[in-house]
């Protein structure tokens, strides 16, 4: 009966904690949105990484663990940010503006020809971007959890 309580107890404790401490991610997950899960290995990834580069293994296995995680961590970062057509030249140099003398919703872009190619051919870099991004997520995330 005593280990029930102590079970308990444990058990408790640790949920409460659990709690505190996942409570922001817990609360933007979605279940239709991918990222959520992204956004949960990389806040695991970012606690497991001080511990593993200050435990006690060795530098010839610790350190290439320490840098495939640091590099899993920055592609799934760059994947919750969605940063892939900025990363590939995208240029948001310019604006929308209301049609004058009207009260329809329609916007002009003040986009130049030259930006409409670059906007075109960042768009398709970016779409590469990703996907070369994805299998390397892919990649390093069947390393890491190899361990």
């Amino acid at each position: 009966m005593i280990d029930f309580f102590e079970d308990l107890y444990y058990n408790i404790k640790w949920y409460l904690w659990n709690l505190r401490k996942y409570h922001k991610i817990v609360k933007n997950m979605r279940p239709w949105d991918g990222s959520c899960i992204y956004e949960m290995v990389k806040f695991q990834l970012e606690i497991l990484l001080p511990v593993i580069e200050n435990g006690q293994e060795v530098d010839e296995s610790r350190l290439p663990k320490v840098k495939k995680i640091k590099r899993l961590i920055e592609l799934l970062n760059n994947n919750i940010e969605d940063n892939y057509t900025d990363r590939s030249g995208f240029d948001n140099n310019f604006k929308f503006v209301k049609m004058e003398g009207t009260n329809l919703t329609q916007l002009e872009s003040t986009e130049t020809p030259e930006q409409i190619k670059n906007n075109q051919e960042a768009i398709e870099k970016s779409l590469e971007l990703e996907k070369k991004e994805l299998k390397e997520i892919g990649k390093l995330f069947s390393e890491v959890t190899y361990w």
